[in-house]
């Protein structure tokens, strides 16, 4: 019985989500992952296709053809992709042995970028490793990329973003989800009620996905209740590279 409600639930909001994107749709969710979450990633596709999501999928490691072949499923799908470093080395402080910035991005950064133009992968985003940066990082990274990724600390306020107000280039702060970090569903639906009532962009990251995943990973069942009540609130799901598009509807 409890299977045949969800269903019929699930089904009508498929049919009320499409008399509503008939409307302007108010807000912006932007949900990123990190790290590489392989085959993972590529499965939680189909929750996504379910409420007409999209996710941005910041890689850290060598970019490998298995890599690249997993990238190229998400890029296809309509997500964004970002990078996150070749070894996932924090910017600030520099690691002993890398001298300076330019050495940062020639170790950590350009294998990746390089490896993205000869698998024919669009990449215009940088998430910083444990969200270590600085004006300066950021003014290096702004060279290569449009968006730069950084986290809030676990007692932080959320930060809205007003669509309107949208850069070109802008550093994104968010909010971490997973057991891990004691998150609080409740809240973060709360925090969507905000953004959708002031047309204003949200962003929360995690890692990997996957049923009941602990840890600092997000479980399906998180990412589906999440993206449920967004869908519900008639909000924007996009990737990062996404966000220019929201920004001149409002123009």
């Amino acid at each position: 019985m409890k299977k045949i409600l969800l269903f019929c639930l699930d089904f009508l909001l498929f049919v009320f989500s499409g008399i509503l994107c008939a409307s302007e749709r108010r807000g912006a969710l932007v949900l990123t992952f990190d790290d590489y979450g392989g085959e993972n990633w590529v499965r939680a596709d189909a929750v996504f296709k379910k409420y007409d999501a999209h996710a941005t999928f910041f890689v850290y490691g060598n970019i490998t053809p298995e890599y690249a072949d997993v990238m190229k499923k998400l890029q296809d799908a309509g997500h964004s992709l970002g990078l996150h470093t070749r070894d996932h080395r924090d910017a600030v402080p520099l690691p002993e042995n890398i001298k300076n910035l330019d050495e940062y991005f020639i170790q950590q950064v350009k294998p990746q970028l390089d490896a993205c133009a000869k698998y024919g992968l669009k990449v215009r985003s940088f998430a910083y490793p444990n969200s270590r940066r600085s004006p300066e990082t950021d003014a290096m990274l702004f060279r290569y990329f449009n968006f730069l990724r950084s986290g809030l600390g676990k007692n932080s306020s959320p930060v809205y973003w007003k669509l309107s107000d949208l850069k070109d280039r802008m550093l994104l702060t968010g909010k971490v989800i997973g057991k891990y970090y004691k998150t609080d569903l409740d809240e973060v639906k709360k925090m969507l009620d905000v953004a959708a009532a002031e047309d204003s962009m949200i962003l929360f990251t995690s890692h990997n996905i996957y049923s009941n995943a602990p840890s600092i990973h997000m479980p399906t069942e998180w990412l589906e209740e999440i993206l449920r009540h967004a869908r519900k609130l008639n909000m924007n799901i996009v990737g990062i590279d996404e966000l220019e598009s929201l920004r001149k509807k409002r123009q």
